[in-house]
């Protein structure tokens, strides 16, 4: 049991690692200006790492045959391109019963290109 749930947790663990290096960190030197750059009047460009975020989805269930489950989905967009074409999602899923000790967990990068 110790170990079922010390392996949900590192799923875990590592869906939300993944989310935090998934988003764009500030470059330093973009916040060192000099005084002239301070006179001048520039757009604001907002930075996005990728178009669709992330999604989690828990489920539980209860059947006589099949027994109390529980699932974890994650699913986020890694990138897609300008003209929609393409995408390349990444997704993590994990799944437990509790009354036959049947554990599953799976995880992959996905891509689509339309030509």
């Amino acid at each position: 049991m110790f170990s079922n749930k010390c392996g949900i947790l590192f799923l875990v663990a590592c869906c939300l690692v993944s989310l935090v290096a998934s988003y764009r960190q500030p470059y330093t030197e973009e916040f060192q200006t000099s005084p002239d750059q301070l006179l001048q009047v520039a757009p604001l460009v907002r930075r996005a790492r990728s178009p669709e975020g992330g999604s989690v989805v828990v489920t539980a269930s209860k059947d006589h045959q099949v027994g109390r489950e529980a699932s974890v989905q994650y699913n986020h967009n890694l990138y897609s391109s300008g003209d929609g074409r393409g995408s390349i999602d990444a997704y993590a899923q994990a799944s437990r019963n509790f009354d036959f000790n049947r554990n599953n967990y799976e995880g992959g990068i996905r891509g689509t290109w339309h030509f």
